[in-house]
């Protein structure tokens, strides 16, 4: 019904993703395939192509706010996708999730406090950490080599928490890079010990909308009271739909107190709210386009099993099944090489540009993280060049 074929070309355009190649590995590598940065290389969804058209012809580009159409749409898309109910009163609106993780570290941390993390984990975690001059302390994820599964070191988490400098913690939900999706019996655990320590649980869930059959994402305010308050809830419709040039996300925060402390930290840098175009592609995005998000997802179910095959038939690669996103996670450690080898032979050999795993921390060194989110033949191509790469270490 919707065109998942297409591959657009983004090389030499604004595209991040594509750009870093041309940046780290310069000239001569116009061949080497991005499947790095978690943007998606499909056409849009038409009908948010035709309401930014629309707006584009008869709008004004002045001052917005958002309208009550916006808050109906968001709201409506939690109720329906996650039964998640939330009062308008508590959405606050930012230009992407990572601002607001930022805008609420600086409301209810200060420089010195300690702050948990779970590696190997999105990288952008320890930078606002670290910008927001905090300790990381790192309850790293537990990973089983015999079912390619990480699991959560609760008697570990429970003593980093425990540590009176500790006053935040940053969730992935589901994970990034891992693919994990917390269930909600592990979801309730992370609460208990964040209420029992008094620690400000910051939960990203950008790619919540992403859970696979067997795995429902349970957004964590769905857990209901007193959990919710204990939370900020990060979401955005930027990875559902592929929107994140358009700069657009909601914050949820339950406790009044909590909000009014945002809201000062949100004040001091001059206020955040979403770009003209974002307004208008979130509402056109939850309102009319849920058939192309759910299109999409066979899509990327199918790109899964692509991947899942060509790891079944080459024992060096071994996928950690991932239960959620539209990442995968693959396991080369196998190969013997080291950081830096490793990724010179995906660039070099195999002309291919992951995210390698040592970004994400370095309990991900000999991982490499890959984008599913394209078409199907561009993903083929991908695994058909390390293939070969692979054969030249005889392998």
């Amino acid at each position: 019904m919707f065109d998942f074929d297409t591959r657009p070309e983004r090389r030499h355009t604004t595209s991040a993703k594509w750009k870093l190649i041309e940046d780290e590995l310069g000239a001569g590598h116009d061949d080497v395939v991005a499947m790095s940065v978690a943007d998606m290389e499909f056409v849009p969804a038409p009908q948010i192509v035709d309401a930014i058209v629309d707006a584009a012809r008869r709008d004004v580009f002045g001052y917005d706010y958002a309208t009550d159409a916006y808050y109906e749409a968001v709201v409506g898309w939690m109720c329906r996708r996650h039964g998640l109910e939330i009062d308008p009163s508590c959405i606050r609106l930012s230009d992407g999730v990572m601002p607001a993780i930022n805008t609420a570290l600086r409301a209810f941390t200060h420089p010195g406090d300690t702050i948990v993390i779970q590696r190997p984990v999105y990288y952008p975690f320890t930078d606002a950490a670290r910008g927001n001059g905090l300790t990381i302390s790192n309850n790293a994820l537990i990973y089983d080599e015999a079912s390619r599964r990480y699991t959560i070191d609760f008697d570990d988490l429970d003593a980093r928490l425990a540590d009176p400098r500790c006053t935040a913690m940053l969730l992935c939900n589901p994970h990034n890079p891992v693919g994990r999706v917390w269930t909600a019996d592990e979801l309730r655990r992370i609460g208990d010990l964040c209420r029992a320590h008094d620690v400000l649980l910051l939960v990203d869930e950008i790619h919540a909308d992403f859970g696979r059959d067997g795995h429902p994402v349970t957004m964590f305010g769905a857990l209901g009271e007193p959990y919710a308050s204990q939370a900020i809830e990060f979401t955005a419709p930027t990875k559902t739909f592929n929107l994140a040039g358009l700069l657009c996300s909601n914050a949820f925060i339950r406790d009044a107190r909590l909000r009014e402390r945002y809201d000062v930290a949100a004040a001091n840098i001059g206020g955040m709210t979403v770009s003209h175009f974002g307004l208008v592609a979130c509402i056109a995005a939850y309102n009319d386009a849920e058939a192309w998000f759910d299109e999409l997802l066979g899509v990327l179910e199918r790109n899964r099993g692509v991947l899942a095959d060509f790891a079944r038939t080459h024992p060096d690669v071994a996928l950690v099944e991932p239960e959620g996103t539209y990442l995968a996670w693959i396991d080369l450690r196998s190969l013997g090489l080291e950081t830096d080898a490793l990724r010179d032979f995906m660039h070099e050999r195999a002309r291919v540009y992951f995210d390698e795993g040592v970004m994400f921390g370095d309990e991900g060194a000999g991982f490499e993280r890959v984008n599913l989110a394209c078409p199907t033949p561009m993903l083929e191509e991908v695994l058909a060049r390390l293939e070969t790469a692979l054969a030249t270490l005889g392998r």
